[in-house]
């Protein structure tokens, strides 16, 4: 997969990397890239906020506590580095001068570390239902791409809606996006066993969401304005699965909720995938 001058060995990638990522096989990987992190630490009820809904499927709680981009540079960043790929921060921000901050602030303290950012795209969880818009993916990839290196990569990660993702892909790229990552996670609600027990909300991922990651993909491959090459994330367990996002249009995939249920499957199935190329559309 090209990402600007960067070319990745292998189109298996690690995401949501763990802090302490230990075992071998990773340095086959095409890239890693990290938990999102936020500029300042947000506050939450829950450290490790996944449940397990089913055998492949995860739900991430929304209020799930995220760390700092300081803490990140200064005590994660050099054990992702040790396996010598490329290493990505995943960034978040509530409005577009949070992602103009977190940007500048990683170009200033990390800038020669990292292979570049993911601007990782969520709606609004503010309950009032402000519509996420093609405008603010455009402005918030600009602000990152302004304060980046002009060889730094700028992934644009995008929700799963098949409906709407061409429209914000389309922003994406008017705002100097260098790739497009589809997607990330799709909202829902869990009812623990416990019936005295509060619901809880957050982001399904693993089985359940890849067949919408799957649509996405094949949106964003089939639109003749979009020119950016595209990670395929969700549900990614077999090397069946790395095949079928490279059907879809996809350069290269990315795999986090079956590395946290099985720890190794991702440098396992780089090593099976890694002569893979995506298909002719």
């Amino acid at each position: 997969m090209q990402l600007g001058k960067l070319t990745l060995q292998n189109p298996v990638c690690l995401a949501a990397a763990s802090w302490q990522l230990d075992g071998t096989g990773y340095e086959r990987l095409g890239a890693i890239f990290t938990r999102t992190v936020t500029m300042e630490p947000k506050p939450g009820l829950y450290e490790e906020g996944i449940w397990q809904v089913n055998e492949q499927t995860l739900l991430n709680a929304t209020n799930m506590r995220t760390e700092s981009a300081e803490i990140l540079v200064q005590e994660h960043l050099p054990n992702l580095r040790r396996y010598g790929v490329p290493v990505f921060v995943s960034i978040t921000a509530p409005g577009i001068p949070g992602f103009r901050k977190i940007a500048r602030f990683l170009a200033r303290e990390a800038g020669s570390l990292i292979a570049g950012v993911e601007v990782y795209i969520a709606q609004p969880d503010t309950g009032k239902g402000e519509e996420l818009s093609a405008r603010f993916v455009r402005e918030a990839t600009q602000a990152v791409r302004n304060e980046l290196s002009p060889e730094a990569a700028v992934i644009v990660k995008l929700p799963p809606w098949p409906e709407h993702i061409r429209g914000l892909a389309l922003g994406a790229q008017e705002g100097g996006a260098t790739a497009l990552a589809a997607t990330n996670l799709l909202k829902a609600l869990h009812l623990p066993d416990d019936a005295t027990a509060a619901p809880l909300a957050g982001g399904l991922s693993g089985e359940a969401l890849r067949p919408v990651a799957l649509r996405c993909v094949w949106e964003l491959a089939h639109d003749e304005r979009i020119t950016l090459p595209i990670f395929g994330t969700g549900g990614v367990f077999t090397a069946s699965h790395v095949t079928d996002y490279l059907r879809c249009g996809a350069s290269a995939v990315q795999i986090a909720s079956g590395e946290w249920l099985e720890p190794g499957l991702t440098a396992r199935l780089a090593t099976e995938c890694g002569h893979l190329v995506p298909a002719s559309l």
